[in-house]
């Protein structure tokens, strides 16, 4: 396998993890006492998902969502 395939491997994979992580934040926000109404809806925008769920109590998925993307974009810039 050539260096080309272990790349698109690893930005499906960190795709899929990043879905996944997004999912969960999702949920997190929808399920959860705070924020008020309107803003857990706004969670269903990508980025605004992990900032909303930091600000409604949630630490570890939001800061696993960050990594996450920031390393989708480090793969994809090299």
């Amino acid at each position: 396998m050539t260096s080309g395939t272990w790349l698109l491997l690893s930005w499906i994979l960190v795709g899929a993890a990043i879905l996944v992580v997004h999912a969960l934040v999702l949920w997190q926000v929808l399920w959860a006492e705070k924020p008020a109404g309107k803003w857990r809806w706004l969670a269903l925008i990508p980025p605004a998902a992990p900032v909303i769920g930091w600000l409604g109590g949630r630490r570890v998925a939001p800061i696993l969502w960050g990594v996450l993307a920031l390393t989708y974009l480090v793969l994809r810039l090299v």
